[in-house]
């Protein structure tokens, strides 16, 4: 069967234990961008001059691409970092030059999934011998902007369970061409979203056999394990000066609260409930608890839902698993990110 590769998952992830319904759980890191800014300006143009000559250089470990971003982006200029071999997705991408002087001076946008700890520290390492040493220093100080955690659930799909997020109403389900059912919950321009959708381990079986630039890969199912991707996307956004509460600096990442504490799963006989006592007429097609309570305000033609309601789906919420056992385990998966988060919080 040919499945989309979004749909396969080729990094590892850290083994955090089993739920009490003995399905297997993983987490990691997938994304972290971190902005910073320089101390003085002469730093900055020193800095953004060895970026640009980066670009047009040749490296023995790294392929270094230098592109001027499209109109619309908050930065004209970036670089992308891969690994030597051709099919080495990207590891680094580091944007400068802000279009407004609100904007941070330096983005670095990291990829962890495809680096272990001792790669990571290689490139740090790498990139800050060619920037004069100030790449270390700009950790330092660096705040995030943006952070994916992803919690893989074995033996689990989208469809097992009616999935919400507490004090947000906005819900997307999506299907890509032979991919498997997604659903977003939470709004992407919102502090927290989270993304739940299919994946296939395929580190769980044979190696696959694939054109590097493939979009759908022939795949069978039988031979590898499937689990339910988790994906908790938070974005603070916001400066040190900001007088906002939600600012996260990179130093202080293993204090970041639990994303998935809004998290919330219900069983999917409540949709049969509903259905019995006349409050919905049909299912909606995303496993989705705003999405059923918009389908019911319909119904029922009513501006807000009754408390008998309310208390209704409230009896049928379940715990997929212990969110405060999981994000004890957080501090193992920052402990992943070795230089990057260590830099910031020794320097």
């Amino acid at each position: 069967m040919k499945l989309n590769r979004r749909n396969i998952d080729f990094c590892c992830s850290l083994d955090i234990g089993m739920n009490s319904r003995e399905q297997k759980l993983k987490m990691r890191v997938d994304k972290l961008c971190v902005v910073s800014q320089f101390d003085e300006s002469i730093e900055r143009k020193i800095t953004y001059a060895k970026l640009k000559k980066m670009g047009y250089k040749e490296f023995k470990q790294y392929r270094v691409q230098y592109i001027r971003n499209k109109e619309g982006k908050p930065y004209r200029k970036a670089l992308l970092i891969r690994g030597k071999e051709e099919s080495s997705p990207v590891l680094l991408r580091i944007d400068y030059s802000p279009i407004n002087r609100n904007t941070g001076e330096i983005r670095l946008d990291f990829r962890p999934q495809h680096m272990k700890s001792k790669k990571i520290d290689h490139l740090l390492l790498w990139i800050n011998r060619r920037l004069g040493g100030i790449f270390y220093q700009l950790l330092a100080q660096a705040w995030v902007t943006q952070i994916d955690i992803a919690l893989d659930v074995y033996k689990c799909k989208l469809d097992d369970y009616i999935w919400g997020l507490q004090r947000s109403g906005k819900t997307a389900y999506f299907e890509k061409e032979n991919g498997l059912p997604g659903l977003r919950i939470g709004s992407c321009r919102s502090l927290l979203h989270i993304l739940c959708y299919g994946k296939v381990d395929a580190n769980s079986g044979r190696k696959l056999v694939f054109r590097e630039r493939a979009k759908f890969i022939n795949i069978n199912f039988d031979e590898y394990q499937k689990f339910l991707r988790i994906e908790a996307r938070y974005r603070p956004n916001t400066k040190p000066t900001s007088k906002k509460g939600n600012v996260l600096m990179l130093a202080h990442l293993s204090e970041m609260i639990n994303p998935f504490e809004r998290l919330r799963v219900y069983s999917k006989d409540l949709g049969d409930d509903l259905l019995e006592r006349g409050f919905l007429c049909t299912l909606p097609d995303a496993p989705s608890i705003a999405e059923m309570k918009r389908y019911m305000l319909a119904t029922m033609q009513c501006p807000r839902l009754p408390r008998k309601v309310d208390r209704l789906i409230a009896e049928y919420e379940t715990e997929l698993f212990d969110k405060h056992s999981v994000w004890t385990q957080w501090s193992r998966c920052v402990a992943q990110l070795s230089g990057i988060f260590s830099i910031a919080s020794v320097f």
